[in-house]
């Protein structure tokens, strides 16, 4: 827990600002040929890669981190679900025309696991993207077997 609350927050615009520049010029060059797609890992799949330290083959960190202790991991969740808010809008403010989030480990939760400490953190952040300039979908990929797409405008 006490790792958890230590964590300093990131402001994207300052912190990660080489990225938004990135974001910006790839626009530009593009001249308009293609959409730009902006992206980020979801908190479920940002908490794995922290707790676990990489991939893995049956997750037992996390797993461990979440069951046994389920305040500090929602906790956790939060940080990540506003760095992730900031860093997607971040990136629409310089040029992305549509944004994905990535929720590579989700499917290692059961049902119940994982509408408690993924998908209601997902929901959170697509209801905090700013809107788009032009019409666009946000496309979140949660399992294998599905994909939600939400239209903004």
């Amino acid at each position: 827990r006490a790792d958890v609350d230590s964590l300093q927050e990131i402001t994207a615009s300052d912190d990660l600002s080489y990225v938004m520049s990135a974001v910006t010029l790839i626009r530009d060059e593009l001249s308009g040929s293609v959409p730009l797609l902006g992206f980020s890992g979801s908190p479920w799949t940002l908490a794995t890669y922290m707790i676990e330290g990489g991939g893995s083959k049956d997750f037992s960190k996390v797993k461990a981190f979440t069951y046994n202790e389920p305040e500090a991991m929602h906790l956790l969740l939060e940080k990540l679900t506003n760095a992730v808010i900031d860093y997607l809008n971040s990136q629409i403010r310089a040029g992305a025309q549509a944004v994905q989030i990535f929720d590579t480990w989700g499917g290692v939760l059961n049902t119940p696991g994982y509408l408690e400490f993924s998908l209601k953190y997902m929901k959170r952040i697509i209801s905090n993207l700013i809107e788009f300039k032009e019409y666009t979908y946000f496309i979140a990929p949660i399992t294998l077997r599905f994909t939600l797409f939400y239209k903004f405008r």
